[in-house]
């Protein structure tokens, strides 16, 4: 797998309760239903209006035309309502790896389990599909939902980078990073 191979496909995952399909500029009303609330803020892009989820499109479909991110939409199957994003990025497919991340998952979908079934589709994926090695979570150190959440799937943590960011909400204190290997992933 290279760059233009994986960016040229139209990626689609699913099992009988979801689906994740790539973004579009079409989904940003559906996006919007989910968009304002103060918790998706906290540590990620901060979408207070239109004009914020605009410019996060652009942001996301950009980084996907330059080969740096490859957003998708969750949709509930059942009703076909949106659940939130997640995406691929920091791809090395001569190393075998990359990383998952970059997720907002809508405040009623919160605690419901979507998301570790979200993050078991993606690293069946990775390593069943795409034979990587390794798959990489980078996790704010004040994002304790989130650390646990991604520890109650496998992932270990390997260590802090420090001072490493300065997102939309601010500077961070650190990220921790997360791994799942091949050989430690129970499908």
């Amino acid at each position: 797998m290279n760059l233009d191979n994986f960016f040229s496909c139209e990626l689609t995952l699913e099992n009988e309760s979801i689906l994740m399909r790539p973004l579009s500029f079409d989904d940003i009303d559906t996006i919007e239903s989910i968009s304002y609330n103060k918790e998706l803020g906290e540590f990620g892009a901060k979408v207070k209006n239109r004009n914020d989820l605009m410019d996060y499109f652009n942001f996301c479909l950009g980084a996907k035309k330059e080969k740096e991110l490859y957003p998708l939409i969750i949709i509930r199957k059942e009703d076909n309502s949106t659940i939130g994003v997640t995406m691929f990025g920091n791809f090395s497919f001569s190393n075998k790896r990359l990383e998952i991340g970059w997720t907002w998952i809508g405040e009623r979908f919160q605690g419901t389990g979507i998301n570790t079934i979200c993050k078991k589709l993606l690293l069946d994926y990775c390593f069943n599909t795409l034979n990587l090695r390794r798959v990489e979570f980078k996790i704010d150190i004040k994002n304790i939902k989130s650390q646990k959440a991604i520890e109650k799937i496998g992932a270990i943590k390997e260590g802090i980078l420090r001072n490493y960011n300065i997102q939309s909400y601010g500077e961070s204190d650190g990220t921790y990073v997360y791994s799942i290997l091949k050989e430690e992933w129970k499908n």
